[in-house]
């Protein structure tokens, strides 16, 4: 028997098994078979869940079931039964069983449990209330409220705050520096460190060792080295001046990101003379280079010791704060309920669930099926791990043998592992068959979405990533090294792609934007970026014209690029779909709403009543005679229109206003505005600038019936194009900026140290310790983008066209852009400008035919 049969087989007996399948290999056709075929067993439908993160997704899995089933059961179908005869391997399945089933999963459809894992968690949170602390009657929060609930806690700690004790807390937090606004600093540390602390205790923030200050006749003696020191080279004497004078000041922050310190670290990492540039410092300044480098060390990690500190104290006070806030408005956010599960199921063994199954969920699971496992997060694995223990510890009944009682299903792709952000953590895919008895692990790489070309392309640039890591002793801090480390283990596993269907055509092209006007005058970053776009909606333009009934996924890293690649399609009259939400605010027509609303609760504010005025909603209010007479007789109006009808019917009245005066765009963002408006009950407030923010704040996908469909890369998992234009590459790979660094035993352990983030140019400071916990989480981002670029890469199903900026003296593996990756993986060098003919193609220009 073949490896590949093998593996089906395993699947199919219900074996515990671990799917790595990578994009389009069929992941969803896999667990919706080991899903019919556990039902086929006569298994009650209440006994098996099937997770995953998206409804889209969950729904998905419900409708090819129950599609396949209702195919095999229709007479007329022969060739469906078979199809479902070979997916779940039951040669001599009859139809009427099929019949059977589909009928009984519709009349009890509410015994079938697909759901997201937030649903999942809800429903176990609402069948364990008391044990989880939580008051009868909640309900979660959506992202914005949370947003302004955290706010909100915020604001009120800052209020009942000692003057004194917040003076101090925020000079610790921020190490010294002015901050323009109170709650807006502690509001960033909170939103850094919060998530992160949640499920540690408050001693993590102590695990930045200080070590001693050097005495002061140590340091005294150390100014007086540097400045009687005899060096030939000014630059040197120069140097040294400006250390003494600064040492002398006790100004050991402005020291710590000198040259001079950086080349003293690098001397007694390599064991070397100290330089400075090309000049050399004399051996005797070596023990008072040392005085300097461990004052400069104290100093800086006292500092980090005493913000890290503070973090910890405000993030425990905030947490009693806002919990206590959501607890009298009986309103929790998924993470809350997700931790409070985590701490409950961890103070039990596995076989807590039976009780648990048998007593709150109306039966036990004990088959499990994990769909996109690589996303999911430390937490979420706490509640789901007992789940899987459970569903692995037994493989056949007693009573049938041909009737397995229990077991385990989770597929996933490391290589897709993009939603770190939101804490899913891919290592704990790997982890799976560590934590579990029995697990075998199958790998699928044929795909049955992609041409050869397509995949050919993939390959080739995946299994030749270049990444060339610093030489030399500073290896052990610098964070390029951790990402070339990533770069080269994600390119060593990544696994040769084949495409299923050999005969399908396919196109790959890069394509690079033209040189802005002032090329000489050394144009803005932004100048380059609009050349992009422009040449990637020129692209698509001509895509679309060749292939009008093709689809086009426009896939983009942030919503702002989107919102670029739409406002450049709306002007050369496409019709384009934009997905995966941006504010309403893209419309003119909703600004004036908002401006008439803000008018009415600011009257003293003319920035409002200017815009009206000057609009097409303040002459259809004012029936062509706008003046201020007027306009104070609409701005009563409305208020009245408010304090009468409420909030949504005054927004349908303004928006009815304007409707006759928009396009077809604008008339349909009105109406997600009313529709936004009506939706927004819960708002307790009664501000209308609450309204206003919200609009401002919230995403709103834009669909409508089109080919051409804009969205971010994120936005574009599980989903597929017949072409991909990705316009965005040039793009930093990696953009870290701050944060909080965790230290933990294991992926799927809780921290045992956590510090604030430490720019690179004071990294060498620290232990080995932080050095590679900092350095795990540059690797970790350099492998989350180079996820998010496969993914983006893998939607196409025929033609993949590419957008980079023109370039000349390109060095070869110092890429720090997915272009530059792109580019030195296929060995291009210098790239033209070339926006007529693409700089790479590779396969048929007209795949469509």
């Amino acid at each position: 028997m073949s490896a590949v049969a093998e593996d089906r087989k395993a699947i199919l007996q219900l074996k515990p098994t671990v799917v790595r399948a990578s994009a389009g290999t069929g992941k969803t056709y896999q667990l919706t078979a080991r899903f019919l075929r556990i039902l086929l067993q006569g298994v009650p439908p209440e006994s098996v869940l099937a997770t995953t993160f998206t409804r889209k997704a969950a729904g998905e899995i419900l409708a090819r079931v129950l599609e396949a089933l209702a195919k095999a059961a229709d007479q007329k179908d022969p060739e469906s039964l078979n199809g479902l005869r070979d997916q779940v391997d039951l040669p001599t399945l009859p139809r009427a069983q099929c019949s059977r089933l589909a009928r009984d999963l519709v009349f009890d459809i509410h015994r079938l449990k697909v759901s997201t894992l937030d649903s999942l968690f809800s429903t176990l949170a609402r069948s364990l209330p008391f044990e989880l602390g939580l008051p009868a009657g909640w309900n979660l929060t959506d992202e914005i409220e949370e947003r302004w609930l955290v706010e909100s806690a915020v604001n009120d700690l800052v209020a009942s705050a000692d003057l004194t004790e917040l003076r101090s807390l925020l000079s610790m937090l921020s190490k010294g520096r002015v901050v323009r606004s109170v709650s807006n600093e502690i509001q960033r540390v909170v939103t850094d460190a919060y998530a992160i602390q949640r499920r540690c205790d408050l001693e993590v923030w102590n695990a930045v060792q200080v070590p001693r200050m050097p005495g002061t006749q140590k340091v005294e003696s150390m100014i007086t080295d540097f400045r009687a020191a005899d060096v030939p080279q000014k630059s040197l004497v120069k140097c040294l001046n400006k250390t003494a004078d600064a040492a002398e000041q006790s100004q050991w922050d402005e020291l710590a990101e000198e040259t001079l310190l950086n080349n003293i670290v690098k001397a007694r990492r390599s064991r070397t003379e100290v330089k400075y540039g090309r000049s050399r410092f004399p051996d005797q300044l070596n023990p008072s280079f040392d005085v300097l480098l461990e004052s400069v060390r104290s100093h800086f990690l006292a500092l980090l010791d005493a913000q890290n500190r503070a973090t910890g104290t405000l993030v425990e006070t905030f947490d009693q704060r806002i919990q206590q806030m959501k607890a009298a408005r009986r309103r929790f956010s998924f993470d809350d309920v997700a931790v409070r599960l985590a701490d409950y199921f961890g103070q039990f063994d596995s076989d807590r669930h039976d009780v648990i199954g048998n007593d709150r969920l109306d039966a036990p699971i004990d088959h499990l099926l994990l769909d996109e496992f690589q996303d999911t997060s430390p937490i979420q694995w706490a509640v789901l791990r007992p789940f899987a223990i459970h569903a692995t510890s037994a493989e056949s009944s007693d009573d049938d043998e041909t009737r397995t009682a229990r077991s385990f299903f989770c597929v996933g792709d490391t290589k897709q592992a993009i939603y770190g952000f939101r804490g899913g953590v891919a290592e704990i895919f790997d982890s799976v068959t560590d934590d579990l008895d029995g697990v075998r692990t199958v790998e699928q790489n044929e795909s049955y979405r992609s041409s050869p070309v397509v995949l050919d392309f993939v390959t080739d640039v995946f299994k030749n990533l270049k990444a060339s890591p610093p030489s030399g002793p500073q290896r052990d801090w610098d964070s390029d090294a951790f990402q070339a480390d990533a770069v080269r283990r994600f390119r060593e596993a990544f696994p040769p792609h084949v495409s299923a269907k050999p005969e399908l055509k396919g196109h790959v092209a890069i394509w690079s934007g033209d040189t802005p006007d002032n090329a000489d005058a050394n144009p803005k970053k932004a100048q380059w970026k609009e050349a992009c776009f422009d040449a990637a909606a020129r692209v698509v333009t001509e895509l679309h014209l060749g292939s009008p009934d093709r689809t086009i996924g426009v896939l983009t890293r942030s919503r702002r690029a989107a919102a670029e690649m739409m406002w450049r399609l709306d002007g050369r009259g496409l019709t384009v779909s934009q997905e995966g939400g941006h504010p309403l605010t893209d419309s003119a027509a909703v600004e004036l709403v908002l401006s008439a609303l803000m008018m009415v609760e600011h009257p003293g504010d003319g920035r409002w009543r200017f815009h009206l005025m000057h609009s097409p909603l303040g002459d259809a209010l004012c029936e062509g005679v706008v003046d201020e007479e007027a306009f104070q007789g609409i701005e009563n109006r409305i208020r009245q229109s408010w304090t009468d009808g409420g909030l949504a019917e005054t927004v349908f009245w303004l928006c009815d206003q304007l409707l006759d005066r928009c396009d077809a765009s604008d008339a349909l963002r009105l109406k997600q505005l009313t529709q936004l408006a009506a939706s927004q009950a819960w708002v307790e407030t009664g501000r209308l600038s609450d309204f206003v923010r919200l609009v401002r704040e919230k995403g709103v996908e834009r669909p409508q019936a089109a080919n051409v469909r804009v969205m971010t890369v994120h936005a574009s998992k599980g989903l597929e194009f017949d072409a991909v234009v990705l316009p965005d590459l040039d793009e930093p790979l990696t953009r870290r900026q701050g944060g909080c660094i965790a230290d933990a035993p294991s992926v799927t352990e809780p921290a045992t140290g956590l510090t604030r983030y430490v720019s690179k140019k004071r990294r060498h400071y620290l232990s080995q310790r932080w050095q590679a916990a900092f350095g795990r989480c540059e690797a970790g981002d350099m492998t989350e983008a180079l996820c998010l670029l496969y993914v983006a890469m893998t939607r196409a199903r025929q033609s993949l066209q590419l957008v980079v900026q023109p370039k000349e003296k390109r060095k070869s593996g110092s890429a720090k852009t997915a272009a530059g990756l792109i580019l030195d993986a296929l060995e291009l060098g210098d790239v033209p400008s070339s926006p007529e003919q693409p700089v790479f193609e590779v396969g048929d220009h007209q795949w469509w035919l």
